[in-house]
């Protein structure tokens, strides 16, 4: 409720879980000559008795907790190259909390890697079969610069208004109608496929669009089982945007923390969010990207503002939003991601650690640090001061950098 007025009485969501945060080596960093790093995380509102683990690279680990703060340092020298832990809590009340992240031992190599997260099929309302699609995507020449397309047709082509799926089905398609079920695997199963016959090369995400129809907007969500839509009438609700506030509660479910969401073009035409001003920590760890420019013409940077003044932590994208065709090559727009993972789950790692930037050039290259910290760290500490590192190219010849802004 920070920020906000209010007269009478207020209901406000109050998620009670363990919280895990302040991991080390933190997200995305890398140990240099340190082979045996310190691994802990603090834990707060865990209660008495809980049960905390600790995996590394899947293998369960002897991690000490004491004092609110779980910690591994491994006995020998662990081999250069990524490491991925998990950190598991239990409470005595059964409610369990889970926090993945990854570090490098040793030097990572971080590659960029250009593409879309906003695009249409006749799944719903835009041209061309999701089969063509992916074949065109699959076909693109090596100077249109695109290694990822992702497919995100409006949800409310995969169910019906008489036969809505309920917000369960999000993550558990059993409870889906069975005309859901099999337009859902269709189009999960033809992205899977491309995928498999093109690792390494390129790569396909299948999501979807979330609408409110004059309602507060549009969001993009990835990575979940199952499709929910605007035919579930509580979801659709648009008294004080309450439909909006289920979506985020239902997002924020412990089953939807490995999902990715975006705030689409955030204007008049298609709804504002409210101004952002339903900020909350756990809406915020389930929205990770917002859209600051779009179809060509369109820029939604005052939105963006607007939307990290209210608290929110977002990465910036810049989509074709294709309804014609084209897909990933309409103009020159491009989300630029940077990850040591090329695949779907290396960039849904990376947009989670917000290591992307947007852009309206094919190609540009850039890259910063804050105090040595990638783009996307979180700064948790106040530093005495901010050491801003930034590199900037463009391979075109024709084109040359004019002016670099620190904002």
């Amino acid at each position: 409720t920070k920020g906000e007025k209010f007269e009478g009485i207020a209901m406000i969501t109050v998620l009670d879980e363990a919280v895990i945060s302040n991991v080390t080596p933190a997200q995305g960093a890398q140990t240099g000559e340190n082979k045996k790093p310190t691994i802990s995380a603090d834990i707060v509102n865990a209660g008495a008795d809980a049960s905390v683990t600790m995996t590394v690279n899947g293998a369960k680990v002897n991690a000490a907790y004491p004092d609110g703060k779980v910690t591994y340092t491994p006995a020998a020298a662990m081999a250069d190259g990524r490491v991925t832990v998990t950190v598991t809590v239990k409470r005595a009340d059964n409610k369990e909390t889970s926090k993945t992240w990854s570090f490098t031992i040793g030097e990572a190599t971080f590659q960029r890697y250009f593409g879309q997260l906003h695009s249409h099929t006749q799944y719903s309302d835009g041209a061309g079969s999701l089969e063509s699609a992916l074949e065109y995507v699959g076909n693109l020449p090596e100077s249109a610069n695109v290694d990822f397309v992702a497919f995100t047709d409006h949800s409310n082509y995969f169910d019906k208004s008489g036969a809505a799926n309920p917000e369960g089905a999000l993550y558990d398609m059993t409870k889906a109608t069975e005309y859901s079920q099999q337009t859902w695997k269709s189009y999960k199963d033809a992205v899977a496929a491309f995928n498999e016959a093109n690792a390494g090369k390129m790569v396909a995400i299948a999501g979807f669009e979330m609408t409110w129809s004059g309602g507060p907007g549009h969001i993009n969500t990835f990575n979940t089982p199952g499709i929910v839509s605007r035919n579930n009438t509580t979801l659709n609700d648009k008294t004080k945007d309450a439909g909006l506030q289920d979506y985020y509660n239902l997002l924020s479910q412990t089953e939807g923390l490995d999902s990715i969401s975006q705030f689409n073009h955030p204007g008049t035409a298609y709804g504002t969010f409210d101004g952002f001003r339903d900020y909350g920590p756990q809406y915020d760890r389930v929205m990770q990207l917002m859209e600051v420019f779009g179809e060509p013409g369109t820029e939604y940077l005052s939105e963006y503002f607007e939307a990290l003044d209210a608290g929110w932590h977002l990465a910036p994208t810049n989509n074709q939003d294709n309804h014609k065709g084209r897909w990933g090559n309409a103009n020159d727009a491009r989300d630029v991601i940077i990850t040591d993972d090329f695949s779907e789950a290396g960039i849904y790692e990376a947009i989670r650690a917000m290591r992307m930037y947007s852009t309206e050039d094919k190609n540009l290259e850039l890259t910063y640090t804050v105090n040595g910290l990638m783009m996307g760290s979180s700064i948790t500490e106040i530093p005495d001061k901010l050491n801003v590192e930034v590199t900037v190219n463009d391979p075109d010849a024709s084109d040359s950098i004019a002016k670099v802004e620190v904002v």
